[in-house]
């Protein structure tokens, strides 16, 4: 302690009732007023009262006695919450000289401002006002005493600051409890007190040490949490992301100042998705395995399954803890082997529907023949008749013979054991051949056929057996998807290194979605069509094979049903044709 401080005579007195803490500042200002030293109370309303009441004799003195309320006091020398030094001396400078102009030897105070500062948690403040007090005796002739209520230091994080306190005063004077104790009493108090002390300490190293442990576990699970290699997050009241670990900032690609502060909502794809879930979670109710899907950074999308609950206290939401784990390919997966599995599905279906195709294809001619065999049996002595049923058999096996040639060529296609016999060919040769083979469907069905075929001879480099297939196939399906009567047009030009070979008709055309699979094996229009117009839906397919070994290309157009159809062939030219 100071010089100062220790001339000063500046008490500190505990208390733990009103009664006894008056009966003490009586005695010391009744003390000083008889003496014809002048008093000066700095206290609250109440003691106030209470001293005066006490002192009433001396509350008239000539001037010797100054009451003054101790909030009032303290706010005048207050800066920013701190006692400002300046100030300090102004006022209680000031009364000082006010109580000493009367010829009084001393003075003696009685303040309260200190422990109205200790009751506002300034305690820094407080120790620093009564170092004010200390250095205001440097100019001035006083004893002070002040008091501190014993509830005020009910926490063991008042022990540092209770102590600078008494070291502050050059007397320190226990409560009642201890004031009133003598002998063997005291010493017995005194023994409890050590007792107690031991045990505190035992107590407030007992706690440190849960404390120590405490900020251990919480920093492992922070780490557990942030660490993770599954996705965490918790969202507030507000639904704003309140923090989310490194696993769920790394799945989505932001960095945290582009995801946490930020509404939940903005990174769900599914607006009803992220409602339904939060409205369960404000409700109480947990969610488990909910899938979602997450906009990350880059614009792709994640799917996710989330599992959360939420903290609720007084019926309010505190939080939320949500744990996303990516499932995206997982999900991918499913939905490919799904497609697989439809695809299957679909391939089964298109092969039954081939094999009873195949069925009524075969049975048709094979029941002609049949017949034909029969009455060249019964008929043979008929040389007239043995001719035109000979010519039915002859007309009946070559649609066959044509149908298990399409069939050998796309098992040869689909196993890659076709071989082109590639030469240079002329166009024109290649058309006349193609509609010779198809000839008698095209009268048959009494379709008009319009070439516009290059007066130039075009050559081609390929198979020229398979490029009247080619030809031969297109011209067939114009042929049977061309109601009677039809008209179909063949055309080709050259366009710069490629022939562009169009067949067009305006039969019954196709959708939108019949367009995309035309090419596609035993793929047909709808099935009550197919039976009166023929065939097993392999000729397109097989076009596109062929075209594309021929390092071609081949696309269908359409406006839709009932408004034709038209077939493109680009196939490339001979380069130096002889």
């Amino acid at each position: 302690m100071q010089k100062t401080a220790q001339a000063l005579q500046h008490f500190v007195q505990f208390y733990e009732r009103d009664d006894f803490l008056l009966e003490e500042v009586s005695g010391f200002l009744s003390t000083a007023l008889q003496a014809g030293d002048a008093g000066l109370v700095i206290a609250t309303p109440e003691h106030r009262n209470g001293l005066e009441q006490r002192l009433n004799s001396f509350t008239r003195a000539d001037g010797r006695y100054i009451a003054m309320d101790a909030a009032t006091t303290l706010s005048r020398i207050m800066v920013n919450g701190w006692p400002d030094e300046q100030r300090f001396e102004e006022v209680l400078g000031g009364v000082m000289r006010q109580a000493t102009q009367s010829g009084t030897r001393q003075v003696r105070v009685f303040a309260e401002m200190a422990s109205l500062l200790w009751a506002e948690g300034s305690y820094e403040a407080t120790c620093h006002l009564e170092e004010l007090w200390n250095n205001l005796a440097e100019s001035h002739s006083f004893s002070l005493l002040c008091a501190y209520p014993m509830k005020g230091f009910h926490s063991q994080g008042h022990a540092s600051p209770f102590l600078n306190i008494c070291n502050a005063h050059s007397q320190v004077r226990p409560a009642k409890s201890f004031s009133e104790a003598s002998g063997h009493e005291l010493q017995r108090q005194i023994a409890l007190l050590q007792q107690k002390a031991v045990a505190l300490e035992a107590e407030v190293a007992k706690r440190e040490e849960s404390e120590r442990l405490l900020r251990r576990r919480e920093w492992e699970l922070e780490d557990f949490l942030a660490n993770a290699v599954e996705g965490v997050h918790r969202i507030g009241p507000s639904q704003e992301i309140l923090w989310a670990n490194k696993a769920e900032l790394s799945m989505l690609g932001y960095t945290p100042e582009e995801y946490i502060g930020h509404h939940i909502a903005e990174f769900h794809v599914d607006r009803e998705v992220v409602e339904d879930i939060l409205g369960k979670l404000q409700s109480g109710e947990p969610i488990y395995d909910y899938p979602a899907r997450l906009r990350c950074k880059d614009g792709s999308v994640k799917y996710v399954e989330i599992h959360s609950n939420a903290l609720i206290e007084n019926g309010e939401l505190v939080h939320t803890r949500c744990f996303t784990r990516d499932v995206t390919e997982r999900v991918l997966l499913e939905r490919e082997i799904r497609d697989r599995f439809e695809q299957l599905a679909e391939v089964d279906r298109r092969k039954d529907k081939f094999l009873a195709t195949l069925g009524h294809e075969m049975r048709t001619p094979l029941a002609t023949m049949t017949t034909a065999v029969e009455l060249m049996r019964l008929r043979g002595d008929d040389p007239a008749s043995l001719t035109r049923l000979r010519e039915t058999v002859e007309r009946q096996i070559a649609p066959m013979t044509r149908l298990v040639d399409d069939l050998l060529d796309i098992a040869r296609i689909s196993r890659g054991r076709i071989v082109l016999k590639a030469e240079e060919v002329q166009l024109q040769a290649i058309v006349e051949s193609a509609i010779e083979t198809v000839r008698s469907l095209l009268d048959e069905r009494s379709h008009h056929l319009a070439i516009d075929m290059s007066e130039e001879p075009i050559f081609l480099f390929g198979d020229a057996v398979r490029l009247v297939q080619v030809v031969a196939n297109l011209l067939s399906n114009a042929a049977k998807y061309t109601d009677v009567g039809g008209n179909i047009g063949l055309s080709g030009q050259k366009d710069g290194p490629n022939l562009p070979l169009r067949v067009r008709d305006n039969g019954v055309g196709l959708t939108p979605e019949l367009l995309e699979r035309v090419f596609e094996p035993f793929v047909q229009a709808d099935g009550t069509s197919d039976r009166a117009r023929g065939g097993l839906g392999i000729g397109l397919a097989l076009v596109r094979n062929l075209v594309h070994l021929h390092g071609g290309r081949v696309e269908a157009r359409s406006e839709g049903p009932g408004r034709g159809s038209e077939f493109i062939v680009w196939l490339p030219l001979a380069q130096s044709p002889r």
